[in-house]
């Protein structure tokens, strides 16, 4: 008797010692919370630029979680303004991306989908990643919310992908754990701990200041549904300790609403509800009528299943309340379900019915607003379908009288008519063959010429690498012994360095003109080093050369890169030798089983209906045609030249 005295006295202090932790740790987050967000409005004030203003609100808005959904919409669209007056397309994205929380926030997910796609497709054509990335996180969110699982899980391992690459080890761990978010949502609660934990182990390589919220409690909250009671108060326990550290005030609510649905499944009453309570009082701080609906809902179930129905009864009728207020009709058929619940489990049938009865009228009245303007378009619709079946009627019997009349005819034009088109299509199809017969002897013709054309340039290459370009350097040895050995008046020693001179130019041009015929590049590294190699060879005066490649080259067949590298070299030779240019930009895509590339000058340019087609242009066109591409040539006397070539791969 006495033990267990003993042991009912030490559980009640326990519990009064929980009580006064919890809210103390809630009070000095609460305070630090609002002295850190003051803190971030008294630099926006003492701001001396517009550069330090815009700094000052984008720190205020990455507390987005902490903020009232109305003080961030205020201060993004301060952020908006700040960044386009001072013309920064980087920053008026970023801007953008906190009104994109804004609408997540406030539920409106139509508006947050439309101005997230805007923004990335905005984004594609920056080198901003951190920015896109962040969109991307945004995005897994969204669909999330909107119970389009898969289509996040997709986003969010092409957001893994892209992190990896550039070894973004903060932003692997969020996509991880957006990932495992959506197994969890989908009830694929093995698959969500998988991701899990391989997020939290790699997040113990960063600093602390850099770990993700909402992972331990997303891990709570997936061993609660698998009734591990004791693994799941471990994690939410963890979750709350880095809630409070962080001061992030969404994070801590959702905490406190998974460790009270913990609570309860223990019966641990008492504390569920004390927990319940501080999530709500967190997320009215935060002021997002949204999830305080949804909250006051789960409040009102926890009421029901404990038969505290008036406790239950009363934050139903807050939420609903509130939901009227904030236009939130859609939250409240589930509020006044709950609502009927508590009051059928405290006996009030009078008011359970009335309850049932105000439900049925709120499903019947979201039913007819959202159906009238259907019914009224099938209502219309069934009138005209009506008239027109009656109209179609009356010419079926006229028709059908002439029908017989028509028939013979028909029939006698059908067949003559068949036997036109057989013998027409007959000589079509002849036709067709004998051109695709011509066409595949052209084609066959046109590689045999391009592959002995391509031999032959390997074969002078290696005569000039391995022969000639070795002689003249044995020759330009022997000259040199030669010249050591001799003592040589002054005027013959200019004679002997001049042809000491004119043998190492040589020797270096036909090493050039070897490479120019077949780059050893090519063999080693592939089409774009080997354009680059030929690039960087390039040595003129006033000349500056950009150059871009983007995509994976390597999957284009070596004879097709081959012929793609002579059409570049071609077009860039005929810029060196024509164009006068000081500035030459080309870029290379290789994406969608296409190779795009685009050469662009600022030189002299030409007439396009006065151009003489040569033998350059010639070769240029016949490549591009046995690869089935195409080709456009822009050009203006006096303002450059681009030539843009498509290539089907």
């Amino acid at each position: 008797m006495i033990n267990t005295r003993a042991k009912l006295f030490s559980n009640f202090h326990k519990q009064k010692f929980l009580w006064l932790l919890v809210c103390t740790m809630h009070a000095c987050l609460c305070f630090s919370q609002t002295k850190h967000l003051d803190s971030l409005r008294t630099n926006i004030l003492l701001a001396k630029d517009d550069h330090q203003k815009l700094e000052a609100v984008f720190a205020l808005c990455n507390e987005a979680n902490s903020l009232n959904p109305d003080t961030l919409y205020k201060y993004c669209t301060l952020a908006k303004i700040i960044a386009t007056q001072r013309g920064n397309k980087n920053d008026v994205i970023q801007s953008d991306l906190y009104k994109t929380q804004f609408f997540l926030r406030k539920g409106q997910f139509e508006y947050a989908e439309d101005l997230d796609d805007s923004c990335l497709f905005v984004i594609n054509n920056t080198d901003n990643i951190k920015l896109k990335n962040r969109f991307l996180i945004l995005r897994s969110n969204l669909l999330i919310r909107l119970d389009r699982q898969k289509e996040s899980m997709s986003n969010s391992l092409q957001l893994l992908s892209t992190a990896e690459k550039i070894k973004d080890v903060e932003t692997q761990v969020r996509a991880k754990i957006l990932i495992g978010w959506a197994y969890m949502e989908l009830g694929q609660n093995r698959d969500a701990l998988n991701w899990f934990f391989t997020a939290e182990k790699q997040q113990k390589t960063l600093p602390q200041n850099q770990w993700q919220p909402f992972l331990y409690s997303n891990i709570a909250a997936v061993y609660n549904e698998l009734k591990k009671n004791d693994s799941a108060e471990f994690y939410i326990k963890k979750s709350l300790n880095e809630a409070l550290a962080i001061n992030d005030l969404s994070y801590l609510a959702n905490t406190y609403f998974i460790y009270g649905g913990i609570c309860a499944d223990l019966h641990e009453t008492a504390k569920a509800e004390m927990l319940l309570k501080k999530g709500l009082q967190v997320r009215e701080i935060i002021g997002d009528p949204f999830y305080i609906v949804s909250d006051m809902y789960q409040m009102g179930l926890f009421y029901a299943d404990n038969n505290e129905t008036d406790k239950g009864i009363a934050a139903l009728q807050e939420g609903i309340s509130m939901a009227y207020k904030n236009g939130l009709l859609e939250k409240l058929p589930i509020l006044y379900t709950a609502l009927a619940r508590n009051y059928k489990l405290a006996g009030n049938y009078v008011q359970y019915s009335k309850t049932v009865d105000t439900l049925l009228l709120l499903k019947d009245s979201l039913y007819k607003k959202n159906s009238a303007d259907a019914l009224a378009e099938m209502q219309t619709k069934y009138e005209v379908q009506k008239k027109e079946n009656t109209i179609i009627k009356q010419h079926y019997d006229l028709a059908k009288k002439d029908l017989f009349i028509y028939a013979i005819g028909g029939l006698l034009a059908i067949t003559l008519l068949s036997g036109f088109f057989f013998f027409q299509n007959r000589r079509k199809n002849q036709r067709l063959k004998l051109q695709a017969i011509e066409m595949e002897q052209k084609k066959k013709l046109t590689h045999a010429v391009m592959k002995a054309e391509e031999d032959e340039r390997k074969r002078i290459a290696e005569d000039l690498h391995d022969s000639v370009a070795q002689k003249m350097v044995v020759a330009k040895l022997n000259l040199e012994a030669l010249g050591n050995s001799l003592e040589l008046a002054d005027q013959k020693k200019t004679i002997y360095n001049n042809i000491n001179a004119l043998l190492k130019e040589s020797t270096a041009e036909v090493r050039s003109l070897s490479h120019s015929m077949m780059p050893h590049a090519f063999e080693l590294y592939g089409l774009t080093n080997s354009v680059k190699d030929f690039l960087d060879k390039i040595h003129k005066k006033d000349l500056k050369i950009n150059f871009n490649a983007e995509g994976d080259f390597s999957v284009i067949k070596e004879n097709k890169a081959l012929l793609i590298y002579r059409i570049m070299q071609e077009c860039i030779q005929n810029v060196l030798k024509h164009s006068a240019a000081t500035r030459l930009d080309i870029s290379m895509t290789c994406a969608n089983n296409e190779a795009d590339i685009l050469i662009e000058d600022n030189g002299c340019g030409f007439n396009k209906n006065e151009i003489n087609y040569g033998t350059g242009l010639k070769n240029i066109q016949s490549r591009i045609e046995f690869l089935n591409g195409k080709s456009d040539i822009n050009s203006t006397p006096g303002k450059g030249t681009v030539v843009a070539i498509y290539i089907s791969l």
